[in-house]
């Protein structure tokens, strides 16, 4: 099964009001490359006791809240005019749950791509994934590029993490299409001059133990060894085999730069997140059983929230956000 390339045609850049615009800065350049159309976002999220407030302020509650999002319009405007003078740039501000009102906003328009600034969730300088940007990691139909402050606007040093198990996986064809996104959406997003994509795998030969313990006569360790090798040459050649199919089906772009560590995927991803200094990191969600609805699995979330570079996250082909049928 083929996917289609993840080649942008219309992105959505959920903005803030920050001096840097870092998420709009590289949506800017992303449509640039790709040639897509861009919609710039914001949210107005209403305290839950409206009622209270309007009450006690004399105004009609849902008059109280056009007037918030009037108000950030008009700030988020005057932002935008600063940092971007040579651009007439008017956002679309929706009040809300941000996460369900971008999510809703790229079904309503047709968006296939968001960048969005990643919120702060401890701390000056720890910028893990905080509630809203999980539930878009999760929710979102589209892909979803979570900048973080320091940040290049186009990446250079790109780590598309893939699985090629597989033979253990539940839905193989999904697995291998998933595979093949990551790495188009990681070739997307690498604009900057001599940039590379880094395809990480992160196997492991579990069964060593076994052998070792229940191999018979004196040579334990080398019926071990030789697992341990086999294993990995099995990794090796599935590396190469879909690396030359990537390439074949899509022979422009940075190079790709295959990637083999023994070692579980939590701990190789962050691992070489840091010591490759990789720009952003690229994974795809899990699909267990189907790709309706699924939400990110236990492996990548886990991976994700121990990140401290930006995180690009994947669906399959064919996924359906449950906001869109609850």
């Amino acid at each position: 099964m083929m996917s289609e390339p993840l080649s942008p045609r219309h992105i959505l850049a959920v903005t803030d009001e920050s001096e840097s615009q870092l998420a709009l800065r590289s949506a800017m350049v992303l449509a640039e490359a790709h040639g897509a159309a861009l919609d710039v976002f914001a949210c107005v999220e209403m305290p839950n006791d409206m009622g209270i407030i309007g009450r006690l302020a004399g105004a009609d509650p849902d008059t109280l809240a056009e007037k918030l999002v009037d108000q950030r319009r008009v700030r988020l405007r005057d932002r935008l005019d600063k940092v971007f003078p040579d651009r007439r740039i008017e956002p679309h501000v929706a009040r809300g749950k941000t996460f369900l009102e971008v999510i809703r906003h790229v079904s309503d328009i047709g968006c296939d791509f968001v960048v969005k600034a990643a919120e702060p969730l401890t701390g000056v300088h720890r910028f893990l994934f905080a509630s809203t940007d999980q539930h878009l990691l999760r929710k979102c139909p589209c892909p979803v590029w979570l900048q973080t402050p320091t940040a290049p606007v186009a990446p250079k040093r790109i780590l598309a993490a893939i699985d090629l198990d597989i033979w253990d996986a539940a839905e193989p064809e999904t697995l291998t299409a998933l595979n093949r996104r990551v790495v188009d959406a990681a070739r997307g997003i690498a604009n900057a001059p001599d940039a590379e994509v880094i395809v990480l795998h992160a196997w492991d030969a579990i069964g060593e133990g076994i052998v070792w313990a229940f191999a018979t006569g004196t040579d334990a360790r080398l019926s071990a060894d030789r697992y341990v090798n086999e294993v990995l040459g099995a990794r090796q050649r599935a590396m190469t085999k879909f690396v030359a199919s990537v390439d074949h089906a899509n022979a422009s772009g940075p190079r790709l730069v295959p990637h083999l560590m023994r070692g579980t995927p939590e701990r190789v991803i962050e691992e070489q997140s840091r010591l490759l200094t990789a720009d952003v990191v690229v994974m795809g969600t899990v699909a267990r059983t189907g790709v309706s609805g699924i939400f990110i699995g236990n492996t990548a979330e886990n991976i994700i929230n121990s990140l401290g570079c930006p995180v690009l996250a994947v669906k399959p082909e064919g996924f359906v956000s449950p906001v869109l049928t609850g």
